[in-house]
């Protein structure tokens, strides 16, 4: 068990033994605008598995507090807990999902390529090459940090996703056909591609990158990722600072630190409330005063 727990600690993805421990309940800790955390709930969404989802507030410092620091000495979302296993780094949570629960694989180009190098032993070389060099991208572009570092480079990023769908819809020009990133299947590389859209979104970056015409096929792409059920299901209610991060978070602290904010709050709500409701009877008697002082149209 001590062995198990460091290994975890390490982050070091770990199989579950036997389908037993496929059945094991998922516990999952994570913060609800955490970029990682918004992937790794987008594929237990996708891959229809049953999970606990516990809100870990960044804001509250709740990440740092012992109880969370045990399950994760770096203090960082999201954590999942499955039966004695506990992964850290949404890359090997990712990771472990696909490899224990089998049923209802999202698709993995670098498992796909690692598959064609065993069916074809003459391209073996070159389909490892390819996944090295897949995998090293994909590091790059998950990574929260390189994505800021390369903001003034976007432009010519998505102008590679932009071509990359173009060129996917001329491959299947059959009408009312849409294909994904990689192909007919929603896979991870969806999953990452959805959540930056997402991000970006959030950010006001939306009409700059894809509106009014600009990447038609971006634009497009990320409309049928909005219509994705299990999609609004994790991030649907995610697209406004006011009401998705910063109201929660304001009731959570007054839950937390209740009754004294509750009285506070009280207060002010019932002067918010008296203020307002004066205003609107000043503006309603003070439109009757217009009115009763405006001239009247004299037709005779």
């Amino acid at each position: 068990m001590a062995r198990r727990q460091d290994e975890q600690r390490a982050g070091a993805p770990l199989m579950a033994e036997g389908k037993a421990n496929a059945e094991v309940k998922l516990i999952l800790y994570h913060w609800t605008h955490s970029f990682s955390s918004q992937k790794v709930r987008l594929v237990i969404a996708e891959k229809a598995l049953k999970c606990e989802e516990n809100d870990v507030s960044l804001p509250l410092s709740e990440h740092n507090e012992p109880w969370f620091m045990r399950l994760n000495s770096t203090g960082e979302v999201p954590v999942l807990i499955h039966g004695e296993n506990i992964i850290c780094e949404a890359t090997q949570i990712i990771d472990y999902l696909e490899q224990t629960f089998l049923d209802g694989q999202i698709g993995n180009t670098e498992s796909e390529l690692k598959k064609l190098a065993e069916e074809n032993p003459d391209l073996q070389e070159a389909y490892i090459a390819k996944q090295k060099r897949l995998k090293s991208k994909l590091l790059d572009h998950d990574n929260v940090k390189y994505l800021k570092k390369i903001l003034d480079e976007l432009e010519k990023v998505l102008d590679q996703v932009e071509t990359e769908l173009q060129r996917r819809n001329e491959e299947t020009p059959e009408e009312g056909h849409q294909p994904w990133l990689c192909g007919e299947s929603f896979t991870l590389a969806d999953v990452s591609l959805a959540v930056t859209l997402h991000r970006l979104k959030f950010l006001g970056f939306a009409r700059r990158n894809w509106g009014n015409g600009k990447r038609p096929n971006l634009e497009t792409y990320y409309e049928r990722v909005l219509k994705r059920k299990t999609f609004n299901k994790v991030l649907g209610h995610v697209n406004n600072i006011l009401i998705s991060a910063v109201l929660p978070t304001a009731f959570r602290v007054a839950k937390k630190r209740a009754p004294k904010v509750l009285g506070t709050t009280l207060v002010v709500g019932l002067l918010a409330g008296m203020g307002y409701f004066a205003f609107m009877l000043f503006r309603k008697r003070l439109g009757s005063m217009i009115l009763a002082l405006r001239p009247r149209p004299n037709y005779f």
